[in-house]
């Protein structure tokens, strides 16, 4: 988990660095968001209210285990399959879109998983948040603890999980079948 957590931070930082993209100059535009940045954000929101809860009842595995699973979602689909999203010329607003939402995901999971991997968190907060915002807290632990926003997709989240069993299903077989995944079928 922190391991994908750490690369997925520092793949946003090299081409937000490459890009010299500033978080604080720009803002999502919700009505051109790509269905990936519609789905990372309601899973994101879903994660925040799902850990939150866990948290709340003592049941800190089943926290460990949301936030594990959302940055695994992140890193394998979101980052990977918008990685030409990043390569663009210039900042047309998909990049910048882009670049929004992965910045917004993992400024939520630094506060969200704060409790859990101090360090960690507060390493990634402190970069992506303090080294550009004077005003804002000093440390992630001195940060309000994040709300679920309003902005889920339940139906597209359902429709992605079973996008994803069919991947998964079809990796099954080629493997059974030892068909490369590069080969088309």
């Amino acid at each position: 988990f922190m391991s994908t957590l750490w690369n997925t931070y520092a793949f946003y930082v090299l081409y937000a660095n490459i890009d010299n993209f500033n978080p604080a100059e720009h803002e999502l535009d919700y009505d051109k968001l790509s269905i990936m940045d519609n789905l990372l954000l309601s899973k994101l929101n879903t994660m925040v209210g799902v850990v939150d809860n866990n948290l709340e009842n003592y049941k800190i595995p089943e926290a460990c285990k949301a936030l594990q699973e959302f940055v695994d979602e992140m890193s394998n689909w979101y980052v990977r399959r918008g990685r030409e999203r990043y390569w663009v010329q210039g900042l047309p607003q998909d990049k910048i879109n882009a670049y929004m939402t992965l910045y917004t995901a993992l400024v939520t999971i630094a506060k969200t998983a704060a409790p859990m991997i101090p360090f960690m968190a507060e390493d990634i907060y402190r970069n992506l948040v303090c080294s550009l915002d004077a005003t804002a807290p000093e440390s992630v632990h001195l940060c309000d603890y994040p709300e679920p926003a309003d902005c889920r997709d339940v139906a597209l989240e359902r429709q992605m999980e079973l996008t994803m069993q069919a991947v998964s299903l079809g990796r099954y077989l080629r493997t059974q079948h030892n068909l490369k995944v590069r080969q088309p079928l």
